[in-house]
């Protein structure tokens, strides 16, 4: 059985050749589906790129996986004028596969489901992040206003899907019901986890901690990872503790390094372009001694479960899934840097509720292992791809 994919995402493709990239998108995604369906077209946008100018370093591309470029729908204008050309990819896709999956929210999204009910072709949803939050946190008046419009439609799209995958146990459950058959489990890619990892943790919380280490994986390309708040909340406590505050992600760090300096903690701050996710992620988190997700907007962060994977203790927004992951005091409220502060003033100085939390993010991150998820992912899939095979029969 052949399966249609559709996300706004950008995908790098290499001129001249067949190969393409995405850090997060890479071929181990792609085989989650291809355990199931035969092959995967891929229905997103991309931008392309030679050697040098490459910024994804994972291979997106490989057997059984073909692409397909849209243009962007994120404007207005192309809204309405782009519109017709992404109706004509998406039904070209269709016409060669049996059945489509939806990432949300995206602008793609609610459209390719359209195309896919016009047509008769069934179709499911991945539910990974709330797009009320993703656009009100947007950064400008236009996100703000677009926001209860692709809330509403993402919530007609959600709730009429025969199949709805959540990243989250409860929360994009409650403000995207549907009425399908739904499964929680998250997108992370954790191998399996030795107890050796929590051990060493302990070893490392033995060694000298003068100075805290305290990490945050985010884009740096927009607000919505909270790096902002992360500075304003150790500005407040530059006098009280040591601490090293250390960034990864993707974009440029002249914004946040310009407000470091005008927070007076610039030579506590230290920015570092990103790393593919498994070991060498892995490597940086070992680095640290707390990890920190003062994000505006989340689905179920991975970064925030790698971290966890790694028996770091951990301190998050209030946002999204992340509430599910954390210990209720090691929560605050998003974009309040004075609750920020008191929480990572407590946690540095209490060894014992380090490791209390260290001990209990490790226990929780044992639930979202490649073996795990896998299994669950897998048995969904199967059961929508059955569904599909029944309903091409009827139809």
């Amino acid at each position: 059985m052949k399966l249609t994919f559709a996300y706004d995402v950008v995908i790098e493709h290499l001129e001249g050749t067949e190969q393409y990239f995405h850090n997060y998108f890479d071929y181990t995604v792609w085989q989650r589906y291809l355990s199931v369906f035969d092959t995967i077209e891929v229905i997103s946008r991309q931008k392309e790129v030679d050697s040098g100018s490459r910024q994804n370093l994972k291979v997106s591309s490989g057997p059984e996986v073909t692409f397909l470029k849209a243009p962007s729908l994120s404007d207005p204008v192309s809204m309405i004028t782009k519109r017709k050309e992404v109706i004509e990819i998406i039904k070209k896709s269709l016409s060669t596969t049996d059945a489509m999956i939806v990432r949300l929210p995206s602008e793609i999204g609610p459209l390719a489901v359209e195309v896919a009910k016009s047509i008769g072709k069934p179709y499911a949803v991945e539910v990974v992040g709330h797009a009320w939050d993703a656009l009100w946190n947007y950064g400008n008046w236009k996100g703000k206003v677009y926001a209860p419009i692709m809330t509403w439609k993402m919530k007609k799209t959600v709730k009429n899907a025969p199949f709805a995958l959540y990243v989250t146990r409860e929360f994009l459950q409650k403000h995207y019901p549907t009425k399908g058959h739904s499964i929680n489990c998250s997108n992370v890619e954790l191998p399996s986890l030795p107890k050796s990892i929590l051990e060493d943790r302990k070893v490392v919380m033995d060694g000298n901690n003068d100075t805290i280490k305290i990490g945050l994986i985010g884009s740096m390309v927009s607000k919505y990872k909270g790096i902002d708040i992360a500075l304003q909340g150790l500005h407040l406590i530059k006098d009280e503790i040591s601490f090293e505050f250390r960034v990864i992600g993707e974009g440029n760090p002249t914004e946040w390094d310009e407000l470091s300096r005008n927070l007076g903690i610039r030579n506590k701050v230290k920015f570092y372009s990103p790393v593919p996710s498994g070991e060498p992620i892995f490597k940086w988190l070992d680095d640290l001694d707390l990890y920190i997700q003062p994000s505006f907007q989340e689905g179920l962060p991975r970064a925030l479960i790698e971290a966890m994977s790694r028996a770091l203790p951990a301190i998050g927004s209030d946002v999204g899934g992340i509430p599910e992951l954390l210990s209720p005091d090691c929560v605050f409220k998003a974009g309040n840097a004075e609750e920020l502060a008191s929480i990572l003033l407590r946690m540095v100085r209490d060894r014992q509720k380090r490791e209390k939390e260290s001990e209990k993010n490790f226990k929780t991150a044992l639930e979202y292992t490649n073996l795990i998820l896998n299994e669950r992912r897998t048995t969904f899939w199967g059961e929508f791809s059955q569904f599909a095979e029944s309903f091409k029969k009827v139809m």
